[in-house]
């Protein structure tokens, strides 16, 4: 059930999207946002490093909606431009999504009937894999409860970024996303667990996860990245599970040529980290 288009005074959930050219999923992203059958939310867009013509069209797009906010920065980096839509965000849980990326209808709504019963700090679901016409080609099914994927973070990508919300206290806590270039959430969730948080993902499929040749792919640098995230967290707090995991990231940035080819040859199943 619909709760219309205009957002409490303080909307429990701030939906948060970055983008910074135009693609041919802009639209569909943005109206599976704003379609939504809980439509108690505010939504803020970052338009960064963006030109005067995608403005223009993000405006169109959002016109008339007061749940609506458009940010105008001239910083390309992801992570940057995150920070800022959640300092900005009012909501007690910052909902990500992508620009080529469709919400299911009941998304929000799941999302946060689930929050309701058990508000962890970083709620994900699972994502179907959708290709540039919108036929569904894979799918990705993570893991659900906190143990395991703590265990299977030493491994393999244990969220979907754009399927995840974020208790935005505890993204405050951990000082918000740090950087690089294909990692930072990767390195977000590395980092939280100094916080002893909880971690879940639901077993439904809540986002449609596009994959299209203008994406970025995997590469020696976003292994190295993971590499130097796994050192960092090593030499803060030593301990048998860090060791694991920089091991584990070592033999994948030195096998990253390798990996990416045979990556190129998989179907598609999972969207960011290494």
């Amino acid at each position: 059930m619909s709760l219309g288009k205009s957002p409490t005074a303080t909307p429990t959930i701030s939906v948060l999207l970055c983008v910074n050219r135009s693609n041919p999923y802009l639209a569909e992203a943005i109206r599976s946002v704003l379609n939504q059958e809980d439509g108690d939310f505010e939504f803020l867009i970052a338009a960064n490093a963006c030109s005067d013509d995608l403005m223009e069209e993000l405006r169109r797009m959002v016109s008339g909606d007061p749940r609506a906010r458009l940010l105008r920065t001239a910083i390309g980096q992801l992570a940057f431009n995150l920070n800022l839509l959640a300092d900005h965000a009012r909501g007690e849980y910052l909902v990500r999504m992508d620009s080529d990326d469709v919400c299911s209808p009941n998304r929000i709504a799941r999302l946060r009937s689930s929050l309701a019963i058990n508000p962890v700090d970083v709620l994900g679901s699972w994502a179907q894999v959708i290709d540039s016409e919108g036929r569904r080609i894979g799918e990705y099914r993570l893991p659900t409860e906190h143990q395991e994927i703590v265990k299977k973070l030493v491994y393999t990508t244990v969220f979907c970024h754009p399927a995840v919300a974020i208790r935005r206290q505890f993204l405050m806590d951990v000082r918000g996303y740090l950087g690089g270039f294909s990692s930072e959430d990767s390195d977000l969730w590395l980092r939280g667990l100094r916080r002893n948080p909880v971690y879940m993902n639901l077993p439904e499929f809540l986002l449609s996860y596009r994959v299209h040749g203008a994406q970025a792919s995997r590469s020696r640098q976003g292994y190295a990245e993971m590499a130097a995230h796994w050192l960092r967290e090593l030499l803060v707090a030593p301990s048998w599970y860090l060791t694991k995991g920089l091991v584990v990231a070592l033999a994948k940035c030195l096998a990253a040529p390798a990996l990416v080819a045979w990556h190129k040859t998989q179907p598609p199943r999972a969207a960011g980290g290494t």
